[in-house]
This record gives C-alpha cells, sequence and structure tokens, in this order.
C-alpha cells in the first residue's frame, strides 16, 4: 500500500517482497504404477495462512504437456498420475507475487513441496519509493518526475496524487496541486487526511470558501483532535474563518483546540486577534502577552509582541501618577 512521504500523514514504506518457497521433499514408496508420480503439499501466505484457489501449472519439459490444478481451502494440493519428468512450475494467485521453479517427479514417488506466497508490490511501488526518497532530500524535481512515473501507473491510487501535490506546492505550482489533490478527494471520499491536505491548500491558493468546505468535511469524518491532523485543520480552519470576518465562528475552532492543548500558543493567538477585532482589547492584551510569555522565540510570540507594542503604543502611558511622586 502506498504512504505519504514528508510531514503529513506519516509516510509509510512501499515494499515488494520477494517470494520464497520452502521445499519439504518426503518419499514413501507409491502403491500403484511405479510409472508415475505423485506431488502434494500446501501453500501459505507470509504469516502462514493456508491460501485457498491457488493455481499451479505444471509443464512437461520434455513433451510440453501442461497440467493444471488448485489448492483447496485449507491450502492443500495433490495431482496424482504425473509421468515421471522434470516439470517446469509456476504457483499463481491474484494479489500475490507468483513462484516460478523446476521440480522433478520421480516414478512411485510422492514428493511433498510446501510454498509460501509473498503479497504483490502494486504498480508503480518502485517509482514511489524514488518520490519519497527525493522528496526527503529536497530534490522536488526528482520527486515529482518520480510521483509522475507512479502516477502513470497507478492511477486510482489517491497517496500517489496526494504526494504530487506535496511537491507541486513546493515548486509553487498551486493549481496543478489541487487539481491533484481534487481527484485523489474524489478517489476516497471518506478519507479525512486528503480533506485536510486540499483545505491546506486552497488556503495557499486564497480560496477561503472552498477552504472551508473541505476543512469542515474532513473533520466531520475525523471530528477526534487527538489525531495531529484533525488538531492541525482545526487551528487553521479557525484561522480561515477569521480572515472571512466570521469572528464567532473562529472562536469556537480556536476554543476546541485549545481544549485539547491547552498550552498551544496557535489558537492563544487566534484567540487574541478575535478579541482585538471586536474591540476587546484588554482581554486582547491578556491573550497576547501569554502567547509572548509562554512560548518565547515562535512565530507566535514574536507576532503577539508586535501587536503589544501597536496596542500599547495606541494606549499610551499609563496615567496613574508614579511612586513617590506628587499628585
Amino acid at each position: 500500500m502506498f504512504g505519504i512521504a514528508g510531514n503529513i500523514s506519516g509516510p509509510r514504506r512501499v515494499a515488494g517482497l520477494l517470494a520464497t518457497v520452502a521445499l519439504l521433499c518426503s518419499a514413501t514408496v507409491a502403491s500403484a504404477q511405479m510409472e508415475l508420480g505423485v506431488i502434494q503439499g500446501t501453500v501459505t501466505d507470509e504469516e502462514g495462512r493456508p491460501l485457498a484457489g491457488v493455481t499451479f501449472r505444471i509443464r512437461d519439459l520434455e513433451r510440453g504437456r501442461e497440467f493444471v490444478f488448485k489448492s483447496d481451502k485449507n491450502g492443500r494440493f495433490y495431482r496424482r498420475g504425473l509421468p515421471a519428468v522434470a516439470y517446469e512450475i509456476a504457483v499463481e494467485q491474484e494479489g500475490y507475487q507468483p513462484i516460478r521453479d523446476r521440480i522433478q517427479v520421480s516414478a512411485g514417488i510422492d514428493k511433498r513441496y510446501d510454498f509460501k506466497l509473498a503479497k504483490a508490490s502494486p504498480e508503480g511501488s518502485e517509482e514511489f519509493v524514488r518520490g519519497v526518497d527525493a522528496f526527503n532530500r529536497g530534490d522536488m524535481q526528482a520527486a515529482m518526475q518520480a510521483f509522475e512515473a507512479a502516477l502513470a501507473k497507478a492511477p486510482d491510487a489517491p497517496e500517489v496524487r496526494v504526494n504530487l501535490a506535496l511537491v507541486l506546492l513546493r515548486l509553487a505550482r498551486p493549481d496543478e496541486a489541487i487539481a491533484q489533490l481534487e481527484k485523489a478527494a474524489a478517489q476516497a471520499p471518506d478519507q479525512a487526511r486528503i480533506l485536510f491536505q486540499l483545505g491546506g491548500a486552497y488556503v495557499e491558493a486564497r480560496e477561503n470558501e472552498k477552504a472551508i468546505d473541505a476543512l469542515e468535511r474532513g473533520l466531520a469524518r475525523q471530528p477526534d483532535l487527538a489525531d495531529p491532523l484533525a488538531y492541525e485543520a482545526t487551528v487553521t480552519l479557525g484561522a480561515v474563518y477569521f480572515a472571512t470576518g466570521q469572528n464567532e465562528r473562529a472562536i469556537e475552532r480556536f476554543q476546541q483546540a485549545l481544549g485539547v492543548r491547552s498550552e498551544a500558543p496557535a489558537p492563544k493567538l487566534g484567540l487574541a486577534k478575535c478579541a482585538f477585532s471586536k474591540g476587546d482589547v484588554d482581554q486582547a492584551l491578556r491573550y497576547f502577552k501569554d502567547v509572548a510569555a509562554s512560548a518565547p522565540g515562535t512565530p507566535e510570540a514574536a507576532e503577539a509582541e508586535a501587536f503589544i507594542k501597536e496596542i500599547e503604543k495606541k494606549k499610551g502611558p499609563d496615567p496613574s501618577p508614579a511612586v513617590g511622586s506628587r499628585a
């Protein structure tokens, strides 16, 4: 399965697992037709679970004759009456790496083969891994080319589109990024993380109404703010509501975020701006000072300090007399 690179939902690595086969051979004397042989055994997945309906194709290398049979519900297979010659065998099941090998059938002998099938890698996985590596190295051009190649092989994989969109945003191509994210959201409409990414892209493109819609839909699917992406989406949604003059909705979202992370500077800064916008300067000043004191060195603290200076400049010096002065 594809994952998401970089700082998104936590990318997962796509691995192409090689099929392995353990050939456990045992010999017992067959009771009939000594010129013929028998093969039997089991086929399982990597966890040892039996696989039903696996197709076995064995081809006589001398005459070209082919025999086809399948495993039963317990993953067992059995084929008798085979000429005692060398065979080319293929073990195949949709969604798994096929096994291709050669076996020898001996007259009067039952031979046992136990096969283990590994999950097949999805189309485009090699290109996807290259894209993730290039993204993490900061080579956005190489990442874009790799993700585009992966997308050509796996056009129905929304994760590939999301990663390509992230690269396009880094390359300052927001319209193309949004187009990819819109397609990804259409392919996986229930995945909140894709809607969060789409909402963020709309914010960068200053399409605020579309950003609100995408973020609200994402939070409807993942309302638990213990999820980091849902938390960030809530703070972003509050900021978008504030930018569009919807103070009460902004306050609601900032308070939700603050209820989960009481010391986080971003929702406090958002509440300070809302209070200032409503004319409650004293409340705004308290929030700004809290941000500056509790999160020094952060961008939020720097912004809060700028507001504090501006507010105090407009308010002027404290009119109360200094200690020791004459009234």
